[in-house]
This record gives structure tokens, sequence and C-alpha cells, in this order.
């Protein structure tokens, strides 16, 4: 069955008067992504450089992916670029229309399990929104899971960390989760106005993710749809993460490959 699903940027942030303690959670550092590199100086008409042919690029590929057996299967997409363990029942799908917010030539492949249930969305060539978040305006989040994964990342950025895998929530009216792939901090101080489930890859992926959504913010009730997520206390929550299936979520996001 193919599904059609676009990412789930979800909507503007809910600010509540509370205070969230947790043990473990540190204080992060707010950090921007690396600009993009400065186009090349204009060459002078006439000129040798501006007669000679460019230099074609190749674009690694990744190699070869065994089958993993017991039960699953590697995905890789034609073009080689990005591959991962999956469920021999679950269906991957491209997505013929993801949106706006990617630019050209970008991959997005919808991971559905055996009963057609959306449970990640792969996309590369994200376009990074503009942020502005005032202290005032972000949501105190908690990081429920945070595992190292080996992808590429090219983030350097005050605030870029190693890519990891994590599950976290941001508290508006109730506990709003997401999960995925990422190589920046939330936020300073436990409170941030937007997660992003991104990480900065090399020049041919562009901004890549994988995971439940791209963006995660806290929502009010107008902007709860029946995608969302969320939880009534940090201990429901811990406890659908903690589920069996969620493992299967949680392997196959963590299997990525990336050429670079």
């Amino acid at each position: 069955m193919t599904r059609t699903v676009g990412p789930r940027l979800v909507g503007a942030v809910l600010v509540l008067a509370v205070s969230v303690a947790v043990t473990g959670c540190d204080d992060f550092v707010v950090g921007d992504r690396p600009p993009a590199s400065p186009a090349a100086s204009a060459t002078p008409e006439g000129s040798a450089s501006a007669s000679a042919a460019p230099t074609p690029v190749a674009i690694p590929m990744l190699p070869e992916r065994p089958a993993p057996g017991d039960g699953w299967t590697a995905f890789t997409d034609e073009q080689r670029q990005v591959s991962f363990e999956v469920p021999e029942n679950w269906t991957v799908e491209p997505i013929e229309d993801p949106g706006e917010g990617f630019s050209e030539g970008g991959l997005h492949f919808d991971v559905s399990n055996a009963e057609g249930v959306s449970m990640a969305e792969l996309h590369t060539r994200i376009v990074s929104p503009s942020e502005e978040c005032g202290a005032d305006a972000a949501s105190p989040y908690i990081v429920l899971t945070s595992e190292p994964v080996d992808l590429p990342s090219t983030a350097e950025a005050e605030g870029s960390i190693e890519p990891r895998f994590v599950v976290r929530l941001i508290q508006g009216y109730r506990f709003f989760s997401s999960y995925g792939v990422t190589d920046m901090v939330g936020g300073a101080d436990g409170a941030a106005c937007v997660l992003n489930n991104t990480v900065q890859g090399p020049e041919h992926i562009g901004l890549y993710s994988f995971g439940d959504s791209i963006q995660l913010r806290a929502l009010d009730p107008t902007q709860v749809g029946s995608r969302t997520e969320s939880f009534a206390t940090i201990a429901e929550a811990q406890k659908r993460f903690d589920q069996e299936d969620f493992d299967q979520i949680r392997r196959m996001i963590m299997s990525l490959q990336v050429a670079s």
C-alpha cells in the first residue's frame, strides 16, 4: 500500500509557567547550525579559470549491505545513499510529494508497520528553517533516551554533538514526544522552542532526518492532530517507550547508514 505522508512539522509553542525537575537532565547550550559554505568568487571574464570545464565530483555510494536475517531485511535506495534494516513485514514506500521545506534532489521515504501505521520517515536535503527563540518562549524538555549512532555529521556550530538517537519530551499542556537522530542539543537549561531530529550531513545529502518527525514543538489543544503522540505524565511516556514494539523502531533507526 503506497502512503503519501508529509513531514510532521508540529505547531506553535504553548508557554506554560511550569517547572520540571528531572534527574540527570543537563544544562544545554543553544547553538546554530554551521553556515553554508560561501559561494566561490566570480572569475573575471576571459580568464583561463573561467573557460576551464568544471571537474566532476564523484558522489559516494554505500557498499552492498547483506541481509540481516532473523526476520529482518535491508533496505537501500536506488542511488545507494541511505540504507537501514527493517522488519520483513514492514513497508518502505517513497513519499511522492513531501511538501515544502526541502531542496531539489532529496530522498523521502515512509516506513509503515504490518498494520499500515507510519513508524518513521526518512528525508534528506532538508531546508533548515530560521528559528528565533526568546528565553521566555522556550518550553521545558526532557531526554528519555540518548544513544550514540555511527552517522556522518559536518555540524561545527556551538551546541553540536556527535550524532545520537534520542527520545525526547517537550512540555506544553501535555508532554509531547518525538524520536529520531540528531547532532544538536535541544537548548539551554533544559528548555527549547523547537527540538530538531536532524543531522547535518555531507554536501550531497544535506540536512537529513530519520524519525517520527523532523521537529518537535509543544502544542496547544487546537493544534493536536490524529498523529500527535502525547502523555499526561513522564511516567506514562516512559512506559510507552519501554514497550517491545519500540525496540523495533529503535533498532531500525539506529541501523541507518548514510553515504559519505
